[in-house]
Order: C-alpha cells, then sequence, then structure tokens
C-alpha cells in the first residue's frame, strides 16, 4: 500500500487570501506538508510583494499573487488555466485547498493513505448537508476519473465573479457536490459526522474540538477569528493544539487572544443552532448554518438572556426542531425540482434528436414543458400544504413560492424561446446536407487525405494561454466555418495547375481545411486553444494529424520531410487578427513570412467593432484598428495589398458573420462594410 500511496502523482492548487498582502507563518508551514505529497502551486486573491512569495521558493513549484473577485475557485480556475488542461491531465489526483484552516496538526501521510486506498472518485475532510449534501471546500481531493470528465472541466471554465461569497457557496462549494452526484461520482468525507452528536443542519466545521479528537488534521480559522462561530470550548481547542505541538504563536494576534483568553460566555458557549430562527430572514431560515451566518449578527453576549434561554430551552427546542425539519423537507423538495428544471435542456436536446420534423419537435418539447409545469404546479401545492401544518413555517414557504413563480415565468419565457427552433432545424438540415456532399465527394473521387498528414508543430508556446480566447474559448467552441467558395477563388486566381497548400489560423472545428482536403489540395489548421482538440470536436476526429494548436504570435515552425519551414501558397485568417495584441499582430506577421514565398497570399477578415468582455473585463477584440494601420504592419514583413479583383466579398469565408447555410449568397446576420475589413495581401 504505501508503495502504491508514494507512487500516485498529485497536483495541489492553493488558494490563498492575505488583507495584510503577506504570506503567513502557518500557511508556510500548511504548503511545506502539501510539497512532501504534491506538486504545490500558489495563488493569492490579493496583491503581494515579492519578498512575501520568496517565503515559498523551494516548496511551491511557482507563487503568484493576483487581485480578484472569484474568491477561492476563481484562484483553482486560474491556477487550472495557468498550467493548461494538458499539463493538468498528467495527473493521477488533484487536490483542491485554501488557507482558511490552521495545520495540519499530523502527518498528512496517513488521511492520504487511508482516502486512496478508499476507491472513491472524490474526497475531503468532512461534509456538510444544508440544501444538498455536499464535500467542505477548504480540502478537496479528486481523481483521474473526475479530472478527465467533460462535466469537470466545463465547470472549472465556467466560475464567474459572484455577487457575494453566499452565492459562491451556493453556485460552486454546493454545486461542486451536485456535480459529482449527478453524474454518479462516489465521494466521501475523511470524518464521519455520523458518527458523533452534530445537528442535521449545522456547520460540522464549528465543532472542532470534537473534529480535533475524531483525527481532523485541521482546525477551521474562523474558530478562533469570528466571534460566536465555535460551537465547543475554545479553552479545550488550546488545550488540544498545545497537545499537539503545534505553534500558536503562529495564529494571528486576534487569535491567540481568542485562545488565551480561556472559555467564551455562557452566551458565546451557545452553538448556533440554537440562536432565535424569528432573528432569521426567510431566505437565511433556508441556507444551511454555514451560509445563513455569513449574514447574520452573532447574539449579544448576555448572561441573563444566556440564563433565560438554558430555562425555556425544553420548551421551544422540540417546536423549533418541528420547524427546521419542515423547512428542510421543503429544501428537499425544491432542490429535487431545481435538478428537474436543470435537466430540461438535455430532454429538448433528445427530443430535437428524435423529431423527425421542426413541428414534431416543438410539439413534443412544448408537452414535456406542460408536464414540468403540471409538476411545478403540484409542487407548489405540495408546498401550500405544509404551509397549512405549520403556521411557523408560512414565512419561509411564502419565499419559496415566490421562487416558484419566478422559475415558472421563466419556464414560460422558454417556450418563447422554442420557437427558434424551427429555424434552427432549418439550419441543422443544411449541416446535414454538407455532410452528405462530403460523404458523396469522398465516395466518388478516393480523396487520400494522407496527403496533407507528416506535417510537424514545433513551438515552446503550444498553446495561446495568456488569451482571452483560450480563458474564455467561445468562439473555438462555437464557430464550425465552412467555405468551399474560398478554395475555388483559389483554384481560379492561382490556374489550380497544381494541388495548392492552405494554412488556416485560428482553425477552430477545422472546417476550412477539410474544404481544402476535399478538393484535392494540402490543409494545415492551428488554434491557440486546446478545448475544441481535447474535446474532439468536429473535423479533429477526422484530421487529427493535420490541426495543431499553438500561439501564432510567438514563433512556430511548421515541417514535412526535409521543407522546414514549409512554405504555403495560401494563408487565411478568419476574424482572428482583431483578437491579437497589437504586440502579437507583429508576431504573427512575422511567423507568416517564413512560412510563405514570393507570390504567396494571405487573406483575411478584421472585425471593426466590439467582440464583447469576458467575466474579468477584458475585451475579447483587442485591437481595432483601420486599414492603414495593418498594411502598414503587414509592409513591415513583405505584404503588401493584392492589386487584383480576383477575390470578390462573398469569397471571403467570414466577411458578414460565419454563415449559417453555406450555399446560399445571404450570410445568417448582416453587417455594414465599414465593421469588417476584408482584405487579401501578397507576399513580395
Amino acid at each position: 500500500m504505501r508503495s502504491y500511496i508514494e507512487a500516485m502523482k498529485r497536483l495541489c492548487l492553493f488558494a490563498g487570501y492575505s488583507p495584510s498582502n503577506q504570506v503567513e507563518n502557518y500557511v508556510v508551514h500548511y504548503l511545506r506538508e502539501l510539497s512532501k505529497i504534491s506538486d504545490v502551486y500558489y495563488l493569492a486573491a490579493n496583491e503581494a510583494p515579492e519578498s512575501e512569495l520568496a517565503k515559498l521558493d523551494g516548496i511551491a513549484r511557482w507563487s503568484g499573487a493576483e487581485a480578484h473577485d472569484k474568491y477561492d475557485f476563481g484562484s483553482w480556475q486560474k491556477l487550472i488555466f495557468r498550467l493548461g488542461w494538458q499539463e493538468v491531465e498528467k495527473y493521477d489526483a488533484i487536490i483542491l485547498a485554501n488557507d482558511s484552516n490552521y495545520g495540519p496538526l499530523h502527518d498528512l501521510g496517513g488521511v492520504f493513505e487511508r482516502m486512496d486506498a478508499a476507491g472513491l472518485d472524490a474526497w475531503g475532510i468532512t461534509e456538510n448537508y444544508g440544501v444538498a449534501r455536499h464535500l467542505q471546500s477548504y480540502f478537496l481531493t479528486v481523481y483521474r476519473s473526475v479530472i478527465d470528465s467533460v462535466a469537470f472541466r466545463n465547470f472549472f471554465e465556467s466560475i464567474a465573479a459572484e455577487r457575494s461569497k453566499v452565492d459562491v457557496c451556493l453556485k460552486y462549494e454546493i454545486g461542486l457536490g451536485k456535480l459529482l452526484s449527478e453524474n454518479h461520482f462516489s465521494f466521501a468525507s475523511f470524518i464521519d459526522r455520523s458518527a458523533f452528536d452534530v445537528p442535521f443542519h449545522a456547520d460540522v466545521s464549528s465543532y472542532q474540538n470534537t473534529l480535533i479528537r475524531h483525527g481532523s488534521p485541521f482546525l477551521k480559522r474562523k474558530v478562533v477569528t469570528e466571534s460566536g462561530f465555535a460551537s465547543e470550548d475554545v479553552e479545550e481547542t488550546r488545550t488540544l493544539l498545545r497537545q499537539l505541538e503545534y505553534p500558536l504563536d503562529w495564529i494571528s494576534t486576534r487569535s491567540t487572544s481568542t485562545l488565551e483568553s480561556g472559555a467564551r460566555s455562557a452566551a458565546d458557549t451557545l452553538s448556533k443552532e440554537e440562536a432565535p430562527l424569528e432573528a432569521l430572514t426567510p431566505l437565511e431560515a433556508e441556507m444551511p448554518i454555514e451560509l445563513a451566518a455569513a449574514s447574520v449578527p452573532a447574539p449579544r453576549s448576555s448572561w441573563m438572556r444566556a440564563y433565560v434561554k438554558r430555562i425555556l430551552q425544553p420548551l421551544y427546542r422540540p417546536i423549533k426542531v418541528r420547524f427546521v425539519e419542515n423547512l428542510f423537507r421543503i429544501d428537499h423538495n425544491v432542490a429535487h425540482l431545481v435538478v428537474k428544471t436543470e435537466s430540461l435542456e438535455d430532454e429538448v436536446s433528445k427530443l430535437r434528436v428524435r423529431a423527425e420534423t421542426p413541428s414534431a419537435q416543438i410539439s413534443s418539447i412544448a408537452t414535456s414543458v406542460d408536464h414540468l409545469l403540471g409538476v411545478v404546479a403540484d409542487m407548489q401545492g405540495r408546498l401550500s400544504g405544509v404551509s397549512r401544518s405549520s403556521r411557523e413555517a408560512a414565512s419561509g414557504i411564502s419565499d419559496i413560492q415566490q421562487r416558484m413563480s419566478g422559475l415558472t415565468q421563466h419556464l414560460r419565457d422558454g417556450e418563447v424561446r422554442l420557437m427558434d427552433l424551427q429555424t434552427s432545424a432549418a439550419e441543422l438540415h443544411g449541416h446535414l446536407d454538407w455532410a452528405q456532399r462530403d460523404i458523396l465527394i469522398g465516395l466518388m473521387s478516393k480523396i487520400d487525405l494522407t496527403a496533407s498528414k507528416g506535417f510537424k508543430c514545433v513551438t515552446d508556446y503550444p498553446i495561446a494561454y495568456d488569451s482571452p480566447d483560450h480563458i474564455h474559448p467561445v468562439g473555438t467552441v462555437l464557430d464550425h466555418t465552412r467555405h468551399p467558395r474560398f478554395i475555388r477563388a483559389c483554384e481560379d486566381y492561382f490556374g489550380a495547375s497544381r494541388p495548392l497548400s492552405f494554412l488556416d489560423l485560428g482553425c477552430s472545428a477545422g472546417g476550412i481545411v477539410l474544404d481544402a482536403i476535399l478538393r484535392g489540395h494540402v490543409g494545415v489548421g492551428l488554434e491557440g486553444s486546446d478545448i475544441s482538440r481535447l474535446q474532439q470536436r468536429a473535423e479533429w476526429r477526422l484530421l487529427g494529424d493535420s490541426l495543431f494548436t499553438c500561439d501564432i504570435t510567438r514563433p512556430f515552425e511548421l515541417s514535412r520531410q526535409d521543407e522546414s519551414p514549409f512554405k504555403f501558397d495560401v494563408i487565411s485568417a478568419w476574424e482572428v487578427l482583431e483578437h491579437l495584441t497589437p504586440e502579437g499582430v507583429d508576431g504573427m506577421f512575422a511567423n507568416l513570412s517564413r512560412h510563405t514565398r514570393s507570390g504567396s497570399v494571405f487573406a483575411c477578415s478584421i472585425s471593426q467593432v466590439d467582440g464583447g468582455f469576458t467575466d474579468d473585463g477584458v475585451p475579447l477584440h483587442q485591437t481595432l484598428e483601420p486599414l492603414s494601420w495593418w498594411t502598414e504592419r503587414a509592409a513591415k514583413h513583405g505584404f503588401h495589398i493584392l492589386e487584383s479583383d480576383a477575390f470578390k466579398r462573398l469569397d471571403f469565408a467570414r466577411g458578414n458573420g460565419n454563415p449559417s447555410i453555406y450555399y446560399r449568397p445571404e450570410h445568417s446576420y448582416r453587417e455594414s462594410e465599414s465593421d469588417c475589413l476584408l482584405v487579401t495581401f501578397e507576399r513580395r
């Protein structure tokens, strides 16, 4: 067993945050222990001087600091994007950890030896049951079965800034638990909370002494930094830490004073689940205690109040327990309905595949929506019944009914959007038509796809890691440009006396490369993001030997056999150049110069309009300049405007937008001519 544990290759992504912009001593100790069992990468969500980050030299493989508002999940996302999925997938396990705990209080080797041997897909130290069963996110481990799943990757690529920490907990911490459950991944916690008496709805982290006695390697910082969080005697916590030889001077000044002050007052020793429920808003009453505590003030420390509460506790506690249990049954019913609602999109997709005609699709989907609305109405009736049976839960149920009403309205809005399916079906027929034509061409012409094989792409920058279009790969996931008309225009220009060689920059799904190959030419594509390759979407399954990923703004070399670098007749880039930085444009033209000869052409469309922004506020269109600016940059590398009318406006693949039905002369949406530059350069 020990050899297996040591052989496992682990990656630790560690999220830090320090209001004082420091790397504190307890964090250095924590990371040093993690480095014994994993490769550690550290990112703090705050600014920090190099002198602070230098404390992690020899401990972390990489450390950095960057102020952002995405909390821990955002730091983990940024570390994943910095490494790239290609590097992440080399590991057998990923540890997601943060600095919200003191520890480890003892060697982590025993913890991993036990949990690695359990055969789980994921595990954490503790778990909570509020809203839905979920592992607490301060320390999580996921194995290869989860890492390789599309759901896990989509989850981390969708991390965005939220309005509050409560929203982060609901959408990401609890959301990750739902992802594991819905995808049938097995998961469990190192600490079995059922082995000791912790209320169902309580935050298990607040029972700090019980956790330590049961072997937890961590102490939640809020126990000693947040008044009213701890549910057990902090004086005993101090004793336990000393027994475990954990240095108290690693704990912050405020924390140390709390530990050294001894037992808390009688009012403070009351656990949070005994706080009067009337102090909570309806929404906060629905939350698990660990979320509600973020917005509810701690009760005033009053000996008289504590005394009265202790006397009245036997009277009001049974009533309160029934009230809380009613609310949690409501929570689970609502959660079940939410799961059904979230599956609507998948049901619609399945119905579209099975439907024989667009009208049948809409009718069938509308029936499903009506059925779901019936489920919503039935659930509202059940909620009303619970309301009548418990006067104390009336306010909570009313709030939930309002939320259900909003959900119903959302579904009604969905019915309107379903009307667009008829248009989508027409576009689908266009795609099917081209697929059938491709098959027919392949059978009739017996095209040898090996003509475009044998290429190699050598570069030190296999992915455009810093590009917003890789961090938020919307375009490469959605686009699949096909335009045989451009290939035919090139044949007419060169005389078609020999097979031509085509290179498509920002090739996305590889459609233009396939068009070139299907007409008997050599076709190669370069894409800055690896998402299409990882998902093997569209032509990446067929043309894997002709499609490559690399940063086109950094040096690269395409070669085949004895020709290095390979000289292409035609290079194209459809609405790609505006996504590059001005410095990146010069780098791209330098690469083009190395891969062309005198007489080669470079055809491109360059958007002149705003292309939207990422969640971080970074513009996707980074260079919006007039034609004179582009011609000046091109001339530095030997490219000049082609003095010929050989290429017409409709010969350009994306002159007026990405066409939805390719054989139509009009594209699916229109722009004015000033919105997009259509340019053909010639290498001289």
